[in-house]
């Protein structure tokens, strides 16, 4: 939420920052009364005559009840007049599953305080409306009127009370996830398609699987598996818990060090797969065995991520939805493509980074029929589809792949990574990042674009190098034997981001490392060790 959530320093979201954000969105609400749901006012469990029900959860974060306890004082304060406004308190939740609250009609907004991925001390709020996460403009829009209530408060020469560390005070405290786990069970029963009475109580019959939320909110997950017939026994960090492991901290799919435990886990137990999920769970990665003998023992693990695991999600959608459109970041690879348009029937559409702007373009190319966006999906795991309303869901996506999985075992047929045996990967991936020493954002923007301009030059008359003419961020230039790199300025940080994927690391430094140490040698300021020691 602006500098809310940021790396390096940054604005601490304290309490009264909280107090002051939950007023302004109960403010927001009342002032659009378009945003919020539409419902039977009988239908709603814990209704209280008209008034605005906002709901709020957190992840498992310490300091998470102290800032939801804040905002819930300050959305209560506000006076709605015709319109009360209860804030109900669901304590430790996934972020998808506070949107799926608002859809399933038991509050009209919800909020979830957390932090992702970031280190255990930062903290902050995720919004939603009836349409889903809040824009930046509707941010900015809170931003203004959390202000004016910091200036009341100033004024007034005193901070509003706290709780401190003896709960939240609230309307209600209910618990609405044992309904989103029930979604999920939904879900997978679906996925599955099971059609015998056993197999329909318990479709993951004889399926081990190792469930790796790192004390996260995905916790629960292992449970919703468990009750389906999977073998969870190798599963770990199953507690909630906001000190989170010691072996690799706030959990991250992406994070080396939680892959390997993860692998680890797997081999141990013979899993036919690992799930990880982020700290919220709104994004999700896997471990795959490569191999599967005879007697059904299972060996060389892999990752699931980044392009494979988009190339493998869209295998599902070229059987239910053939020529749909897959949406993803502008940093995913030339290699994904191919196997996209190529080998799948596919149409891949890369946008601007950021899984917010990768499903804000999924949904405009749906709403406006230009094509069938059936997933959103950026390279670090964060993925919607169109079928659950466009929600960035972590476990969502776990649902998908396993049913994916119960349905291959049950043809018994091999490895999931045999599905994707025709993507071809290059043999070297590197992403490096170009500093500004001055730290000046003017000074980056102003390298950058002389840097793009005299790559778009140089490929004119370079036969190694082909401009992408469709790439929507950035400079994005192919390399004749196979691969691509690209530059990408920062939004907010002095930084200049290079990506480079080749059929070999020596052909990287020659064809792409060697030229672009040449132009940034030509300005000052600049920070490029990273890419010299590559």
């Amino acid at each position: 939420m602006k500098n809310i959530k940021e790396e390096n320093g940054g604005i601490a979201l304290t309490p009264f920052a909280a107090h002051c954000f939950g007023m302004a969105f109960a403010r927001w609400l009342l002032l659009h009364p378009d945003l919020q749901k539409d419902h039977d006012e009988k239908e709603r469990p814990g209704k209280h005559g008209n008034a605005l029900t906002i709901c709020i959860g957190r992840d498992p974060r310490w300091h998470g009840e102290r800032l939801a306890d804040a905002f819930a004082r300050g959305a209560e304060s506000v006076d709605g007049v015709t319109r009360p406004v209860r804030v109900v308190y669901t304590g430790v939740a996934t972020t998808p599953s506070m949107y799926e609250f608002v859809r399933a009609d038991k509050c009209d907004a919800a909020v979830m305080v957390t932090a992702s991925h970031l280190p255990e001390e930062k903290n902050g709020i995720k919004f939603f409306s009836k349409n889903g996460g809040l824009t930046n403009k509707n941010i900015d829009e809170l931003i203004v009127l959390a202000r004016e209530e910091v200036r009341h408060w100033y004024d007034l020469g005193i901070l509003p009370p706290s709780s401190g560390n003896t709960g939240v005070l609230c309307s209600e405290v209910v618990d609405f996830m044992p309904y989103y786990e029930k979604t999920l069970k939904q879900a997978i029963l679906r996925e599955v398609g099971s059609t015998s009475s056993s197999s329909i109580s318990k479709p993951l019959l004889n399926i081990n699987i190792v469930v790796n939320p790192g004390c996260g909110s995905g916790c629960f997950f292992v449970d919703l598996l468990r009750d389906l017939g999977a073998n969870v026994v190798g599963s770990i960090h199953l507690t909630p818990d906001g000190t989170f492991p010691d072996t690799f901290g706030v959990p991250n799919p992406e994070k080396k060090s939680m892959v390997e435990e993860t692998t680890r886990a797997c081999e141990a137990h013979n899993a036919d797969i690992g799930v990880m999920f982020d700290t919220d769970a709104d994004r999700a990665g896997f471990v795959l065995p490569r191999i599967i003998d005879k007697n059904g023992m299972r060996s060389g693990y892999e990752p699931l991520n980044g392009n494979r695991m988009i190339a493998l999600i869209s295998t599902i959608f070229r059987s239910s939805s053939p020529g749909c459109t897959i949406v993803t970041d502008s940093t995913t690879s030339e290699e994904l493509n191919k196997f996209l348009e190529n080998k799948l029937g596919l149409h891949h559409y890369r946008h601007v980074r950021g899984y917010n702007n990768v499903i804000g373009k999924a949904k405009e190319l749906t709403e406006s029929g230009e094509a069938n966006a059936e997933v959103a999906i950026e390279i670090s795991g964060h993925c919607a589809m169109k079928e659950n309303g466009y929600v960035d869901d972590g476990t969502y996506t776990a649902v998908k792949i396993i049913g994916l999985l119960a349905r291959t075992a049950a043809s018994g047929k091999g490895s999931l990574l045999d599905l994707i045996s025709d993507f071809d990967e290059m043999p070297y991936e590197e992403e490096v990042r170009i500093q500004i020493t001055d730290g000046s954002l003017e000074r980056t923007t102003f390298v950058f674009q002389q840097l793009a301009q005299s790559l778009k030059e140089i490929c004119d008359g370079n036969d190694d190098w082909s401009l992408d003419e469709d790439n929507e961020e950035g400079v994005r230039v192919r390399l004749s034997s196979g691969g691509h790199f690209m530059i990408r300025q920062s939004l907010h940080d002095p930084v200049i981001s290079m990506q480079v994927e080749s059929i070999s690391r020596e052909e990287a430094r020659e064809k792409v490392v060697e030229p672009l140490l040449g132009l940034l040698s030509k300005h000052d300021l600049l920070d490029y060790s990273a890419l010299e020691n590559e």
